[in-house]
């Protein structure tokens, strides 16, 4: 089919409409509803409203415990009006009307109000109940079965090339599809290009693939980019999606945590190294207790990999408000990320589909309260500051013990020295002095005076001790602000000035925690022990020892091979990050609410091959991407798009919008603006600056010319352009984007200085490259999107640039002005067509 350029103009006004063409994804609004059910809404009924209005007691003939039992009501008639809340009479209640407050005695929180009142505005979906399917049914779910070693199936087409092809040629014979053309060399190559590092080919790498007529030359490819430094910074992205990653706290003033960005690089040398995954998360999990037993020069890494459980969300203000929601963030991040289970649900009550526990929840819980978590700091709160706290050192204790303990003892002689002054100092013997002198003076000032002149003299008497005395203050206090301010900053920074730090876990007090009613710290029930989910782990308990947190038997369960989820669990997310969607299309979701996979015994295969190649992620890269089924065209005959609209069976290869991050830097790499050098640390302010409160939250867009990997992230503001285009929420673990069409990305396009200033910078590069117009054109699709134009697209192009240019002159544009601002507008083009904007 011929492609043909629009009109400048025309494209640029039809961007919008361009990303209406992104692949189909799976949906994640029923899983949002249910989430926000299960924890915002049912909690609150079971425990505010279950006791009157339940199974037992009816009061008022109304019962809450189902969506039937609210539109059927009681005596006042129903309970909730799906759509309206003003109108509900649930709502009325707990807004507390003048006759009708529930609950009786102490009102819901606002917040609580809120939930209930969206809900039910939002439709009041109530997800459809497991109760009646027993824990042994659960437990016979298909991802709760041990990875079976698949044979792969033969192929009588001859078409597969690999065993990955031999699976996808059976779904494909099985629904009587036929799998699309190989996709065209240029296609491919920047298919792989995106996938694996997240940045367009070079037009000198182009030219070499194309030359390249050997049938090792797409595998050649693969490696080279699997050993690019770029490798890492891409999938470590994937990876800092699923793990929350960011880089302050989340508390009530947004504290930064400039050492966060020790884990984002560890995580990107994890890729880069082909880390074993297993090894990969039990460090992640317990590297500070498998640091005590590796070589020093391994001590810091595996430190700093505990980022993973330090990163969870922090609440409030004090350094252990509302702990249980950051311990819930922890195990909810743990459950998603690791096993591919929503494990929340379970904090208030017995999970509601899969075969997950109060009790499992909190025999997990006991670990991670076990562990020691650090403490950004915070906002000053009735005039004590609270310093940073239990930042793990980089370097071993034999190491590290004597600094800290000269750290500790220098802060204790400031404290002393400090105290000291506030007592003893001669200027506060001064002020005591010069208070009774004073009050003496002041004493007689208030007597009868002999006459006029010896009353101004009292009274001047008087002025000239308080003055005094106010000097005097000045200077005590001058004194004394020296030495706290020496005091603050030591204390301030939670480690010594040499002794690296990390911000990480380390062991904690080891105990076991009991169940919280309704999710309640203030309503204890049993105690339940140090453990992993029975269901999985059968009644094998982990032989946690004496004083240990049990992390790191918690890791060894994990990443058991004879684990059933998760090999499968990263292997679908693999194939996703590849494909655009998992075999199992819920990529952190493999319980009974998760969607089915498409390819069971590929899948199976995977995982078990995954394992026997030593969960090497790369060895995984090169058994996909060297598969033909990787290797198809986006273009599938119109009876085969009719016939699985969805790609479900993988007949051809859905094209994709590049994320936000692959967007940016390939604007960037386009325009040879990326600076692709390792970055330093965030340009933090010093500590001794840091006075944000929770009135007055730290906020701030840091500008770098660097890989968006590396651009600062927030949790309480979300970065403005990762925000625009698809971002990940760094509150939560995200298993898949979404892919929302906007206005505002058209207008990004056509109105954002920033990408105005790359455009420029890409149009000097095409001046810059040749004299000849034709070669521009040709040169400049060529490295935004790794194809050349043909003659006819050049011509088309050349004749609007022409008019273009007359258009500038009329206008004013200055002649030396007016090459320049000619082909910025042929590149910002370039950078907003859909050919840029996908991937084929």
């Amino acid at each position: 089919m011929p492609r043909t350029f629009l009109p400048v103009l025309a494209i640029l006004l039809t961007i919008s409409g361009g990303f209406a063409r992104a692949a189909d994804e799976p949906k994640s609004a029923d899983a949002a509803t249910e989430t926000f059910f299960e924890t915002n809404v049912r909690p609150v009924l079971v425990a505010h409203c279950a006791k009157c209005h339940g199974a037992d007691k009816q009061s008022g003939r109304l019962r809450i415990d189902s969506r039937a039992a609210l539109l059927t009501g009681g005596d006042r008639g129903p309970a909730i009006v799906p759509g309206d809340a003003a109108n509900s009479l649930l709502v009325q209640a707990i807004r507390r009307g003048e006759d009708l407050q529930m609950p009786p005695d102490d009102p819901l929180p606002p917040a609580a109000v809120a939930d209930l009142a969206k809900w039910i505005q939002s439709g009041a979906s109530w997800p459809a109940s497991a109760a009646d399917t027993t824990a042994f049914d659960k437990a016979r779910h298909w991802a709760f079965q041990p990875v079976a070693a698949v044979e792969p199936p033969a192929d009588p087409s001859g078409w597969a090339a690999t065993p990955i092809d031999q699976f996808i040629a059976a779904g494909l014979a099985e629904h009587a599809l036929r799998p699309a053309a190989p996709a065209p060399k240029h296609a491919l190559l920047r298919r792989a290009y995106f996938d694996l590092i997240g940045l367009p080919p070079t037009p000198e790498e182009i030219a070499a693939f194309e030359a390249d007529d050997s049938p090792e030359a797409f595998a050649r490819v693969v490696e080279r980019l699997l050993a690019s430094p770029r490798y890492g910074e891409r999938w470590g992205r994937h990876w800092m999606d699923v793990v929350r990653y960011a880089d302050t706290a989340g508390d009530n003033a947004d504290y930064p945590v400039p050492e966060a960005h020790l884990y984002r690089d560890y995580i990107i040398a994890a890729f880069n190294n082909d880390k074993p995954y297993d090894q990969f998360l039990r460090e992640q999990l317990a590297g500070d207790i498998l640091a005590a037993a590796a070589p020093d020069d391994h001590y810091a890494e595996q430190v700093i990999a505990t980022g993973f459980i330090a990163l969870s969300r922090r609440y409030g203000t004090m350094p252990v408000e509302l702990w249980q929601l950051t311990l819930e963030d922890t195990i909810d991040t743990f459950g998603q990320a690791f096993l591919g289970l929503t494990l929340r649900c379970a904090r208030c009550h017995d999970h509601k589909f899969d075969p997950v526990s109060t009790a499992d929840y909190y025999a997990l819980y006991g670990i991670f309260d076990s562990t020691q978590y650090p403490y950004a700091g915070s906002e000053e709160y009735q005039s004590k500051g609270f310093n940073r706290m239990h930042f793990v050192p980089l370097v071993p204790p034999a190491e590290a013990a004597p600094k800290l303990a000269a750290h500790a003892a220098h802060i204790e002689d400031l404290k002393r020295a400090l105290e000291d002054a506030e007592k003893n100092d001669p200027l506060v013997a001064q002020l005591a002095q010069l208070d009774e002198r004073i009050a003496a003076a002041e004493k007689l000032s208030a007597e009868p005076a002999g006459d006029d002149e010896e009353a101004v003299r009292r009274k001047k008497a008087v002025e000239a001790l308080e003055n005094q005395r106010k000097e005097t203050r000045r200077e005590r206090d001058a004194k004394l602000k020296k030495l706290r301010e020496g005091l603050r900053d030591p204390q301030r920074s939670g480690l010594p000035p040499d002794v690296p730090g990390a911000y990480a876990v380390s062991e904690g007090k080891a105990h076991d925690v009991a169940v919280q009613k309704r999710g309640d710290p203030g309503e204890p029930g049993p105690v339940v022990a140090r453990n992993a989910p029975q269901f999985l782990r059968g009644e094998h308990d982990l032989a946690i020892p004496a004083g240990a947190s049990g992390r790191q038997q918690l890791a060894a369960w994990l990443t058991d091979a004879r684990n059933p989820l998760t090999a499968r669990v990263m292997v679908n997310r693999v194939w996703q990050w590849h494909f655009g969607r998992g075999l199992v299309a819920t990529p952190s979701n493999f319980g009974l609410r998760g969607a089915a996979p498409s390819h069971p015994a590929l899948l199976d295969w995977l995982a078990h091959e995954f394992v026997a190649q030593g969960w090497s992620i790369k060895a995984l890269h090169r058994a996909i991407m060297l598969s033909r089924v990787y290797q198809l065209s986006s273009t599938a005959a119109p009876e085969v798009v009719a016939a699985d609209p969805a790609n479900q069976y993988y007949a051809r290869f859905d094209r994709r919008r590049l994320d936000a991050e692959a967007l940016r830097d390939a604007i960037m790499a386009v325009a040879g603006t990326l600076d692709l050098a390792p970055p330093a640390a965030h340009p933090f302010p010093p500590l001794n600056e840091w006075h944000w409160t929770q009135h007055q939250p730290f906020k701030t867009i840091m500008p770098s010319n660097k890989r968006s990997v590396y651009l600062m992230t927030q949790r309480l503001q979300r970065h403005p352009y990762l925000a625009l285009f698809d971002g990940p929420d760094t509150n939560y673990s995200t298993g898949l984007r979404t892919e929302a069409t906007v206005p505002l990305q058209a207008l990004y396009f056509l109105n954002n200085a920033g990408f105005a200033e790359q455009a420029a910078a890409f149009a000097a590069r095409l001046v810059a490259a040749s004299s000849d117009p034709h070669e521009r054109v040709r040169h400049g699709t060529l490295a935004a999107w790794t194809r050349a134009a043909d003659e006819q697209e050049v011509a088309g192009v050349l004749d609007h640039l022409g008019e273009i240019r007359r258009e500038l002159e009329s206008s004013g544009c200055a002649p030396e002005e007016l090459e320049q601002a000619t082909w910025t507008r042929f590149a910002r083009v370039l950078l907003s067509a859909n050919e840029f904007l996908y991937v084929d």
